[in-house]
């Protein structure tokens, strides 16, 4: 992908999203639970209290709360590509943190190092996984850790098989598996996962929930469905469908070799 396609999809990104920041959590059931099993993978572990902690892609807060919480002497930066999730992010969690617009894939403009480098469901959102997990790594301090939730390859595996039934191309990206996750060389990491079925009314359901979170954004270089087959595929989701969302949760530590 060039660097202007490249630049044309994180703007489609960052838009759809800076729309979406208001009716964002009335539709995040599974970003909410996400980031709840997350925060308490984190408070599980030795960080101290007073450790400093980045986290990338903070949304409208769901993690930032509970990271606010378990690090209650430490200095949080909170951040989002999009203004307006961080204006929904502070307007729960206050001002204590201090906020940034930030491309957690190109982390430019971060200052220091940290114990905790947090994200939950922002990497899929990546259009160089690897290099942009390389990246944040250089950022953790000395003993630090990086804790994410992301999308892994059988999310939405019901509507990827109800394309390929009527003989259409799904435009879902790519992700990895926990055995092919892009981990940055010589890096100490450990991965779990878990498969998370999502009830919705029907197929229209699920994608005006997609469109309700901003995350509507097709695989690169996908062509939109004509409206005819767009209409087709819906139609053979009618009556309850249920959607999987496949959720790896990474942990890499600062140094050394696994």
């Amino acid at each position: 992908m060039n660097d202007n396609t490249t630049e044309d999809r994180k703007h489609r990104i960052v838009h759809a999203f800076s729309s979406r920041a208001s009716g964002y959590d009335s539709a995040a059931d599974v970003q909410w639970l996400v980031a709840t099993r997350l925060a308490e993978r984190i408070k599980a572990t030795s960080l101290a209290p007073s450790c400093r902690v980045l986290e990338i892609g903070c949304g409208t807060g769901f993690l930032s709360q509970r990271l606010a919480e378990t690090f209650p002497d430490g200095e949080l930066v909170l951040t989002d590509i999009a203004a307006s999730m961080l204006d929904r992010c502070r307007a729960k969690v206050g001002h204590r943190p201090h906020y940034q617009v930030l491309d957690g894939e190109r982390p430019n403009g971060l200052e220091g190092q940290f114990d905790l480098i947090a994200s939950s469901l922002a990497f899929q959102w990546f259009v160089d996984l690897e290099e942009g997990v390389r990246r944040l790594s250089a950022y953790l301090a000395p003993g630090g850790r990086m804790m994410f939730a992301t999308l892994g390859r059988k999310t939405f595996v019901e509507w990827r098989e109800a394309h390929e039934a009527l003989g259409l191309v799904c435009g879902t990206p790519q992700y990895p598996g926990p055995g092919d996750f892009p981990w940055p060389a010589e890096a100490r990491h450990a991965m779990d996962e878990e498969l998370i079925r999502q009830p919705y009314d029907d197929g229209h359901d699920f994608v005006r929930t997609l469109k309700a979170l901003g995350a509507g954004e097709p695989a690169p270089g996908h062509r939109p469905l004509s409206p005819g087959a767009f209409r087709r595929l819906l139609a053979s989701l009618e009556g309850e469908f249920a959607a999987t969302y496949h959720i790896l949760y990474g942990d890499l530590f600062a140094g050394g070799k696994s």
